[in-house]
């Protein structure tokens, strides 16, 4: 008898648990600027805690988005080995990027390919963009007065790369009804995220 062993369900989690923590920072953190505008002025301890969950959160929408992406990735290549053969998949389809394999296995396995033009798919390629961005970054000085929103990781990053996986894997199930969605369905007392 053989075991299978697979990660994809086990870097999902990864990034649920992360989320959950970032709602409950974001929460903490709302209560903590109601009561700097309830003051006039904010004290440095006060500034300083918000300064802090904001850096938190930034940490955990990494491990979000960079775990998001691996279990995508971890997904696609067993979903091809089920059905192909792991030596199919090391021979002619690992080398294919990450949203290229999402096109192109399906099509293989079902005669039918996921629409690339599609929302989840689109929300593929801005997660493959963030992962990249994360994992091959560059060292940069910038003046205070040109850093912007957008240079850092937010909760609303990690929201959007939790809800492309569950996206992205539905989108599957369109063209393929037997595979098995539960892990990014299934209810778990541990995440409270999923409705």
């Amino acid at each position: 008898m053989k075991a299978e062993f697979t990660y994809y369900e086990d870097f999902f989690h990864v990034a649920i648990d992360s989320f959950n923590e970032i709602i409950k920072l974001e929460k903490e953190h709302k209560e903590l600027q109601s009561s700097l505008s309830d003051s006039a002025k904010a004290s440095n301890d006060l500034t300083d805690k918000l300064a802090e969950k904001n850096d938190r959160i930034g940490c955990l929408a990494l491990i979000v988005v960079i775990f998001c992406a691996t279990s995508l990735e971890a997904y696609i290549n067993d979903y091809a080995i089920s059905h192909l053969s792991k030596n199919y998949l090391k021979s002619y389809l690992d080398k294919l990027d990450l949203f290229s394999k999402w096109i192109v296995i399906p099509r293989i396995i079902k005669g039918a390919q996921l629409d690339a033009g599609s929302r989840p798919l689109q929300d593929l390629s801005w997660l493959i963009t963030l992962r990249n961005k994360i994992v091959h970054y560059k060292s940069r000085k910038i003046e205070i007065k040109d850093i912007k929103e957008t240079d850092f990781l937010w909760g609303d990053d990690a929201k959007r790369a939790i809800e492309t996986v569950k996206n992205l894997v539905k989108e599957l199930k369109k063209v393929d009804d037997d595979i098995y969605i539960d892990w990014t369905t299934k209810k778990y007392e541990k995440y409270p995220f999923f409705d």
